[in-house]
């Protein structure tokens, strides 16, 4: 188990990393749960959460990059999302 000094520490902890952490942390404390199994389902809806929002992020990235890529080659740029 890491302790709080050791990950305040740590060089590989970034602002995005306590900003995702926050985030997961209030969305699994949103409801109150009285077992184990309710804490670790909620743990796992919130870690699903978190990989759709990142494919969608990453579906937009494509896309902007591709916009992007056109409109330096002499295309159109046309907002697509």
């Amino acid at each position: 188990m890491v302790t709080k000094t050791e990950l305040f520490e740590s060089p590989n902890v970034t602002l995005l990393d306590f900003l995702l952490w926050g985030w997961m942390k209030s969305r699994v404390h949103e409801r109150k749960v009285d077992t184990r199994d309710e804490l670790l389902a909620c743990i796992s809806d919130a870690a699903a959460c978190i990989r759709e929002r990142d494919s969608h992020i990453n579906q937009k990235h494509r896309i902007i990059m591709h916009e992007l890529q056109s409109a330096m080659s002499g295309g159109v740029f046309e907002q697509s999302f």
